[in-house]
């Protein structure tokens, strides 16, 4: 028979499972406002060093990135719905010209019939994939309600967060048996600023990665460019989604005006996608990471899944975050032949 020390642990064990279970939406909250504090910490510490109170600088952040979305907003929104509006009502068309498109270049290079798998004239396959993403990310924010609500949360707790950091730590650290608090004290700095890096680097790409898509379909002649690139720099921020959607729609409206078009649009996107990886993510993301690609597609995956686009944004800054505690705790030291157990001074 187990003891019933063991047994309490086990229950114990199982009760906070069943609690975390319940609660997750409430900790996908507090995940996300952590990794929103982890990117805002270098300012609040540069404001250190130049003596500006926390609060002054988490103003100065949050006002400066209200003032990029109104002006970008002020100057894009209207296009954006006016190109939107036009692409919805062309996207049965659309499909179906790729379609045709696609029949002619099978026949011409194989010379036979080769049956083109049923492709929904409307963009249904679009809509499906867009409905359960919808979905997911409504069952993480319960509701629309909840979303807006959980987004000034997120705010909120993430300014928190940054303005006493110092103090939670010190808290935190309290928690843990003496022995862990120095260790667990030098590893928080390190998980941080991984995340935060990721955060920051990642936006710059994005909104690059954005600009270039634009304003290379605009100089091809491509219909949507403006919407096609905002739709690149938005979808972006995760990984491996931004560029495959916009190449998508840049196809198949270039695809609308002549297959010569469509070419170069496909090259604009490969030359897009070569500057990202080659130069952009390394110099501006770098290996913050430290993570295969692999672990990427399937954190992002797992994301989704669990909620949608939420779960998408937050998931690879966790996976880099828990990364750099495994690194730390364990691949390190088993590279110096110390074994795995975590050093006790």
């Amino acid at each position: 028979m187990l003891p019933w020390a063991t047994i309490g642990r086990l229950l114990a064990a199982v009760a906070g499972v069943w609690v975390l279970a319940r609660t997750w939406q409430l900790w996908m909250l507090l995940l996300t406002a952590l990794i929103l504090a982890a990117a805002m910490l270098p300012a609040a510490r540069w404001g250190d060093r130049h003596r500006v109170p926390r609060l002054v600088t988490v103003a100065g952040v949050y006002l400066g990135a209200a003032l990029v979305v109104a002006v970008l907003g002020r100057f894009l929104v209207p296009a954006f719905v006016e190109q939107g509006t036009q692409f919805a009502g062309q996207l049965p068309a659309l499909v179906e010209n790729a379609k045709g498109w696609a029949a002619q270049l099978i026949a011409w290079g194989a010379r036979w019939e080769i049956p083109l798998p049923a492709v929904p004239a409307g963009g249904e396959g679009l809509a499906g994939l867009g409905k359960i993403l919808l979905e997911n990310t409504l069952r993480a924010t319960a509701g629309v309600i909840g979303a807006v609500v959980g987004f000034f949360l997120i705010i909120v707790l993430a300014a928190y967060l940054v303005i006493d950091a110092e103090h939670l730590g010190r808290a935190l650290a309290a928690l843990l048996p003496p022995a862990h608090r120095e260790r667990a004290a030098a590893l928080a700095a390190p998980v941080l600023a991984v995340m935060g890096g990721y955060v920051r680097g990642q936006l710059v790409v994005s909104l690059c990665v954005g600009g270039v898509i634009a304003a290379g379909l605009a100089l091809l002649g491509v219909p949507y460019s403006l919407l096609i690139g905002g739709i690149a720099a938005t979808l972006n921020v995760v990984p491996f989604l931004g560029s495959p959607a916009a190449a998508v729609l840049g196809i198949l409206s270039a695809f609308n005006i002549s297959g010569s078009l469509a070419l170069w649009t496909a090259l604009l996107f490969w030359g897009a996608n070569l500057l990202e990886a080659k130069l952009l993510v390394p110099y501006f993301v770098g290996r913050a990471t430290g993570l295969h690609p692999v672990a990427v597609l399937l954190g992002i995956l797992g994301g989704v899944q669990l909620a949608g686009l939420v779960g998408a944004l937050v998931a690879i800054p966790l996976l880099a975050g828990a990364w750099e505690v495994l690194r730390q705790l364990w691949v390190e030291p088993l590279g110096r032949g110390e074994g795995p157990a975590v050093r006790q001074k």
